[in-house]
């Protein structure tokens, strides 16, 4: 049976996502998590700018939908950003990715409070799984003094999910690619004043090893899987599409052993089984939402 060339690049987008919290976490030995935000956001938006006016040459139209932008780039960028990378100076790279796969029925259950999905009982069963699993992990984390990094990459998900939901209607009027493009640069500009001055201290220190990393990390786990993914959304439909975020925590387990020398507790796998059960239930109930199944960290 011949694979299509579209879940082949599902599959290396999820990989690329499951090396980010490697990357960062060799970046964080001689960096600050504020520099490593500001350079992730900045060499992402530079990229996609170029991107951005060489195949669609589009333009914001109204001043209002600035606003809105600048809205998303908090929660989807900014504020996202920050959460996700000094938890993970706190927790284990395995655990943060294993909390990122919750993202999805997270998503749904914010898109159901603001009334934007309808509410069925099963989407509630799946998100309550996924919720109790997140939960799990973060009480596991107190004996293994990981839980508020834990709990800093659950608000980095949330963060991300509200970012998905508010953001579906701009989406109507901008090709996907101005939205990324705008998103990244607010996100930077809002970034700037809270970690400018890490990333001038640090940057001077930054040995090979680290600048390697924060190349993958801009051209790989940033700009990469975002645009693939979005070509992705365009051939199949979003459950497909979040089936294949159930390959990051794997992915991210079986690289963070060798390369980080993490060997993640046993007790994770319950917790995981938890998260992924109930995202599979609240996704596969909650098809006709296009854009609640792209989660990226």
């Amino acid at each position: 049976m011949k694979i299509k060339p579209v879940y082949v690049a599902l599959i290396s987008v999820q990989l690329m996502f499951a090396t980010l919290p490697i990357a960062v976490k060799i970046a964080l030995r001689e960096i600050g998590s504020p520099a490593l935000s500001l350079m992730r956001v900045t060499g992402a938006a530079l990229i996609f700018i170029v991107l951005q006016r060489i195949l669609v040459g589009e333009n914001i139209r109204s001043r209002h939908d600035y606003w809105l932008l600048a809205i998303y780039s908090v929660l989807g960028v900014s504020l996202n950003q920050l959460l996700y990378v000094t938890a993970l100076t706190m927790t284990t790279a395995t655990a943060a990715q294993t909390l990122v796969a919750a993202g999805p029925a997270i998503a749904l259950g914010t898109a159901i409070l603001l009334k934007k999905e309808e509410a069925t009982v099963m989407k509630w069963v799946g998100i309550a799984l996924a919720s109790f699993g997140a939960l799990l992990l973060i009480g596991l984390g107190i004996r293994d003094g990981q839980a508020l990094g834990n709990i800093l990459v659950t608000l980095n998900v949330a963060s991300f999910s509200v970012y998905l939901v508010v953001s579906r209607d701009i989406l109507k009027r901008y090709h996907p690619l101005t939205v990324i493009t705008w998103v990244f640069i607010l996100g930077a500009v809002g970034l700037a004043p809270f970690t400018l001055k890490g990333a001038i201290t640090d940057a001077p220190h930054m040995g090979s090893t680290t600048m390697l990393a924060m190349a993958w990390i801009i051209l790989l786990p940033s700009v990469a899987a975002y645009y693939i993914n979005m070509w992705a959304l365009t051939i199949v439909e979003s459950s497909v599409v979040s089936t294949f975020v159930y390959l990051q925590p794997i992915g991210t387990a079986l690289l963070a052993i060798p390369i980080l020398g993490e060997h993640p507790s046993i007790r994770i796998i319950p917790a995981g089984a938890l998260i992924f059960a109930g995202v599979m239930v609240a996704v596969r109930s909650g098809r006709r939402s296009h854009d609640l199944a792209v989660v990226e960290p």
